[in-house]
């Protein structure tokens, strides 16, 4: 279902969103749609990262405009979802070098590739046929006011030596509606500044906003994450309206409840709201309110 304005969001788990923007460009974030972390592609013996829930799509059944990936980390860039996706070349994929490493191993062609860095902005545009794709990657300087998604890598601070190279998104959808992913981020006291600096002065340029209309963060502290203190006080800094909590109930070796994030929130970012999402549940942000699709 496409709104008039605004964006629907789609939460299939961990840090795997779809984003669909009211003129029907479609986004995947970070899908995570197997059990690669624990099989590896192929032992089906359960482990401690095996998923305590089957994937919410199947892979092949993945059909986007286009993937961003946040870093290499296999439960964010999917082999086994990269691969399904190789022979849909409509879709492209963009994201920090290691991450398209993995898509490129997967059988990404390198025309569909797009290297983002950190504070780097791309418009994307929706077209028919992988040279028409190919074409709008490249033009990363058109103004968003002529349809196209707005997206800004924004920094992570990395969680282990295994990915030196991670990023979060920016996203401003065609009516001006923003939605940011944090991605996976150890803390820093650089992040806040940044938020407040960098998050917050690129919306106000694109739309005279303050702060995202929704925000999804890592709030798990394990493998190096965002506690839910911290995440609240990065939401704060943020002036984000909608906060999300992401990347806690997918393995069982590192998940956990995310209402003390919501109390966390009461005291870091009092002016931003809690928003659990259902999975596999499709919510609607339009005029300035996040609410269950009818």
């Amino acid at each position: 279902m496409i709104q008039k304005s605004g964006f629907s969001i789609r939460f299939l788990g961990q840090n795997s969103f779809i984003l669909m923007d009211s003129r029907g460009f479609s986004i995947a974030i970070d899908p995570y749609l197997s059990d690669w972390c624990a099989s590896r592609g192929k032992d089906k013996i359960p482990t401690p990262k095996s998923r305590l829930f089957p994937p919410p799509i199947a892979p092949e059944d993945l059909d986007v405009d286009l993937v961003l990936l946040t870093h290499s980390h296999c439960d964010h860039a999917d082999p086994e979802t990269l691969r399904a996706l190789a022979g849909k070349g409509h879709i492209r994929i963009a994201g920090p070098r290691d991450a398209l490493k993995v898509a490129e191993k997967a059988g990404i062609s390198a025309e569909r590739l797009r290297l983002i860095h950190p504070g780097e902005e791309i418009t994307f545009y929706s077209k028919p046929g992988m040279l028409a794709a190919a074409e709008q990657i490249r033009r990363s300087s058109e103004s968003p006011s002529e349809g196209g998604i707005r997206i800004k890598a924004t920094f992570a601070l990395p969680t282990d030596g295994t990915d030196l190279n991670h990023v979060g998104y920016l996203i401003r959808f065609s009516d001006g509606s923003t939605f940011w992913n944090t991605g996976d981020t150890a803390w820093c006291d650089l992040l806040p500044v940044l938020a407040s600096r960098e998050v917050c002065k690129t919306i106000a340029e694109w739309n005279g906003g303050t702060g995202p209309d929704v925000m999804a963060v890592c709030i798990n502290a394990g493998y190096g994450n965002l506690s839910h203190w911290d995440a609240s006080r990065l939401a704060g800094a943020a002036q984000t309206r909608y906060v999300v909590p992401a990347h806690w109930d997918l393995f069982p070796h590192n998940s956990l409840n995310p209402e003390p994030f919501k109390t966390s929130l009461e005291k870091n970012a009092p002016d931003s709201m809690y928003f659990l999402m259902e999975r596999d549940r499709v919510y609607h942000y339009e005029n300035g309110q996040l609410e269950p699709a009818e």
